[in-house]
């Protein structure tokens, strides 16, 4: 099950990624200490298993217009998948991490290093395409009303 995050979590997460590849550790630590938000390594991990998540949706070739039995069948296809069960693994020890960090930013690095990693394996996209990668998902979360 897919964790909901708000715009401004998105957004933060976004930041927080763009801080990782700029290894920008005052950013991380600026990011990692906002009050009454979610702990940055937990945002980071349910962002990664989000993104992942919508990787896979796309590698599959599922989309919105689909009916339910042609969904069904893409979905059994993704869970007998030996990458997407690594891809669930992952994002399970992801949280895991993130559950023992509390809202350690030098954690929260290494769950971003570990997402972009993962983004990588699946796009081939380097620090750079990610970077633009990240400025086109902020983009969209802005536009959204």
């Amino acid at each position: 099950m897919d964790i909901e995050l708000t715009d401004d979590e998105h957004l933060r997460a976004l930041a927080a990624l763009e801080a990782t590849v700029g290894n920008d550790d005052d950013a991380l630590a600026v990011l990692a200490n906002g009050p009454g938000e979610r702990p940055l390594p937990a945002l980071l991990a349910a962002y990664g298993q989000h993104t992942l998540h919508r990787i896979l949706i796309a590698a599959f070739g599922i989309d919105a217009t689909m009916d339910h039995d042609e969904t069904g069948r893409l979905v059994t296809e993704i869970n007998s998948d030996p990458m997407a069960r690594v891809v669930f693994v992952l994002t399970d020890a992801l949280h895991n991490q993130a559950a023992l960090a509390g809202n350690d930013p030098a954690a929260a690095k290494l769950i971003a290093g570990s997402v972009l990693l993962a983004i990588h394996a699946f796009t081939d996209a380097d620090n750079q395409d990610a970077l633009t990668l990240l400025r086109a998902l902020r983009h969209e979360i802005l536009q959204v009303d």
